[in-house]
């Protein structure tokens, strides 16, 4: 049986034992008690386990206050009990309190592995059940093998401590459970604790990777569809839990295990198609847990594709979560490249599983292979397509190399051929021409007449060209605001990051807009201050023209440049540089003398003439003589000559360092970042376009890819020298039966409605034959 004392621990002098468990001889014991102060000897502590009622009083716990098995306690002082005991007790007091403890030594039994002690403990358990009054035997032994705090039962606590006596722990368990009817109950207990919450020896089977248990468990009727809901599985806390899709599943498929993946999808109970409780399925989890690394993203693509074929559900990669997303949008709203490639291209050429194809070979000739791609979800005929998805989300840094993939790539290089370069060359001239007629409106004025509003002598011959001029650009300006607040603010997100980021060009066209129609009103309500608006929106005018650029790939990427500099370089120059200049402004012009009243005053004597100065000093047009009238010479001469130091020679040269930089590791990226821009540029196009007219310039054709099978497709015709030989199709004869020239004719003819695949044409030359 158990030693009388094990479960008391001395507070001072000796380390715990793992799970702060008691010492397990005599010999520690002794040691123990020794170094103890002889006052204290009968001042004991007991160390709160994890299963043990009381939770802490004092600190603050991290997320997940209690692991769901560690064998490390920190020392809280509020997680202690004081109790004095004397080891001087009588025998039959002590065992007592030992038949209290029988749940702490069960627990400590199965995650040593001591099996006879467990065998002890569990005929000790049945004898007291008998003898239990208030509850019935099952009830009173669930309660002994589980946690009253976490829920979590000898089972789970056996399968977190793996062992080389683990499975036999595990047989004796279930044989107990059997024998008192509780086997049910036991296999099928669930965390209570709401960082595992949900969490059942299944899934703790699966991430042990013990297949044998795994199994058993599940014949013995585990429950396959059970969730896993803790915080610690949320996807919100990635970096201090692990999300797998709550399922047992799912946890299987996300931590690489084709094995138990086969078991479970071969049992009837398991449903596949299950979601949790964001709405997520199995692919969702994989998309989830993939990471632009080679080594996990084999497995990850392995598991997809095995779940896929074995479970011929094509609807699994259709199911939308609660954020309206497939795994094919939530690969690409996370920026998972490597997964979202495969899904794009995944191409099963087995006739029975084509239809859980994204791509279809169509024909081949040497290295050439025509392929139709499907565009479900990918165009923007549908809420929230791929293209949106990726083009307007500035959370992810890899967007460039996502718009490179197939059929992405090909979709957007159509349709700025079909309708997009044609819109873009309208616009340009259309802005081109605006920005001229303001900068005649501004500056024409009629002769003989200072202040506005200026009367118009319709009978000059110009009278009627400024009229004409002036309701032109109040009409583009109203026109103009009306499209540059409908782009930011209803086409994409609205947000400030976004704005900085890719709408800066249509937040500059909307402030243009603004000071115009503004400058308007002031003209006629007669102010002279229109004329500083109009100037402000001919200057800012101009300077948008830069955003045409974006036309022709080495133009356009000088103004990215120019972005990138003005909007990463600039502006954290500009902060640092006015700290400085107020803060060296405000000490020069206290050291100036001011003026008496009465007396002429130095033209460096207020504080806006200082800052001034030490401007033109920074970029190399002043001089010295602002220290005259200074009180202190000297210590005057010394602050500027600092000042001149700090930011003329520092921060203007750490300015051309950083803006050289980034022009550097934009060059490398330039070509990517030009597509990025193009891709913005259509899709705002093509949202501002009728519904017809966006009917009428849709991409793809429909296509048959298998029975009762119909998708648009985009055909795209690729150059693969180094994988041609692989696809060769072997013709064994000239098929030259006119059977077989007519349906051939009738297949061109048809072309929008049919899909001739390498397996096709061998059927029909087997049957024309």
């Amino acid at each position: 049986m158990i030693k009388d004392n094990k479960e008391i621990i001395p507070l001072m002098g000796k380390k715990l034992n793992p799970r702060g468990t008691p010492p397990t001889n005599h010999q520690d014991k002794k040691a123990t008690e020794s170094t103890l102060p002889k006052k204290s000897s009968h001042f004991f502590l007991e160390l709160d386990g994890f299963d043990s009622n009381s939770t802490p009083s004092h600190a603050s716990p991290p997320v997940f206050s209690k692991p769901m098995d560690s064998n490390i306690r920190p020392w809280i002082y509020g997680s202690f009990s004081f109790l004095f005991f004397s080891t001087n007790l009588p025998q039959g007091a002590q065992h007592n309190n030992v038949r209290k403890k029988l749940k702490k030594y069960l627990f400590r039994a199965v995650s040593e592995g001591n099996i006879e002690e467990l065998c002890h403990l569990l005929t000790e358990i049945k004898e007291r059940s008998n003898a239990c009054r208030n509850m019935t035997v099952p009830e009173y032994l669930m309660k002994k093998l589980t946690a009253s705090d976490t829920g979590k039962t000898c089972l789970m606590k056996a399968l977190l401590n793996i062992n080389r006596n683990t499975n036999e722990i595990v047989n004796i368990l279930f044989s107990f459970a059997e024998e008192n009817n509780i086997l049910e109950l036991l296999i099928n207990a669930a965390y209570t604790d709401e960082a595992y919450k949900g969490q059942a020896a299944l899934n703790i089977a699966i991430e042990r990777r013990q297949y044998d248990i795994a199994k058993t468990l599940i014949e013995k009727g585990a429950d396959v569809n059970a969730r896993a809901e803790g915080v610690f599985f949320n996807p919100k806390y990635k970096h201090e839990g692990f999300y797998f899709g709550e399922t047992s599943l799912a946890l299987a498929a996300c931590t690489n295990q084709p094995d138990i993946v086969q078991l479970l999808m071969a049992n009837s109970r398991t449903d596949i198609t299950s979601q949790d409780s964001r709405g997520n399925n199995i692919l969702h989890a994989l998309v989830t847990v993939a990471e632009d690394f080679k080594t996990q993203n084999d497995f990850v693509i392995r598991m997809y594709d095995m779940i896929l074929l074995k479970s011929k559900a094509r609807m699994l990669e259709t199911m939308k979560n609660k954020e309206g997303l497939t795994p094919l949008q939530l690969a690409a709203k996370t920026g998972k490249v490597e997964i979202l490639k495969y899904i794009l291209s995944r191409e099963i050429k087995d006739k029975p599983n084509r239809s859980l194809s994204r791509k279809f070979t169509d024909w081949a000739y040497g290295p050439v292979q025509s392929s139709l791609y499907d565009l479900t979800e990918l165009d923007t005929t549908v809420d929230n397509s791929l293209l949106e998805i990726i083009v307007y989300n500035t959370n992810i840094g890899n967007r460039h190399d996502m718009l490179t993939l197939e059929p992405l790539n090909s979709l957007l290089r159509m349709k700025w051929k079909k309708f997009a370069r044609h819109m873009f060359f309208i616009s340009c001239c259309f802005y081109f021409v605006y920005n001229v007629t303001l900068t005649f409106v501004s500056y024409h004025k009629p002769h003989g007449e200072e202040d506005p509003p200026y009367p118009l002598i319709l009978t000059r011959k110009m009278g009627w060209l400024h009229l004409m001029g002036q309701l032109f650009v109040m009409l583009g300006a109203l026109g103009l605001a009306v499209r540059e607040s409908v782009a930011i603010f209803l086409l994409r997100p609205s947000d400030l990051q976004s704005i900085l980021s890719d709408a800066w060009f249509h937040f500059a066209f909307f402030i243009q807009a603004v000071l115009v129609i503004f400058s308007v009103f002031l003209y006629y309500f007669s102010y002279k201050e229109h004329l500083v608006c109009l100037v402000l929106a001919m200057a800012l005018g101009w300077a948008n023209m830069l955003y045409f650029t974006r036309g022709l790939q080495s133009m356009g990427i000088y103004s990215v440049m120019i972005q990138k500099v003005i909007l990463h370089d600039v502006i954290k120059f500009l902060v640092a540089y006015i700290i400085f200049l107020l803060g060296f402004g405000v000490a020069l012009a206290a050291l100036i003398d001011t003026c008496p009243n009465n007396t002429e005053c130095h033209s460096y004597s207020s504080l806006g003439k200082v800052l001034m100065e030490l401007f033109k000093l920074t970029i190399g047009l002043g001089d010295l003589e602002i220290q005259q009238n200074s009180k202190y010479p000297l210590l005057f001469l010394l602050i500027l000559i600092t000042y001149v130091i700090l930011t003329f020679i520092l921060l203007l040269n750490m300015l051309i360092a950083l803006m050289g930089e980034t022009v550097e590791n934009i060059s490398k990226e330039s070509e990517h970042i030009w597509k990025l821009q193009r891709a913005r540029t259509i899709l705002e196009f093509e949202k501002i376009l009728p519904k017809y007219l966006r009917k009428k310039f849709e991409l793809g054709e429909l296509c048959k890819v298998a029975e009762n099978d119909t998708r648009i497709c985009l055909r795209i015709n690729e150059v693969k020298w180094t994988e041609w030989k692989t696809h060769v199709s072997f013709i064994n004869e000239d098929p030259g039966a006119t059977d077989y020239n007519r349906v051939q004719d009738d297949s061109r003819s048809n072309s929008k409605n049919t899909l001739n695949t390498f397996d096709e044409m061998d059927d029909l030359r087997e049957t024309t034959v």
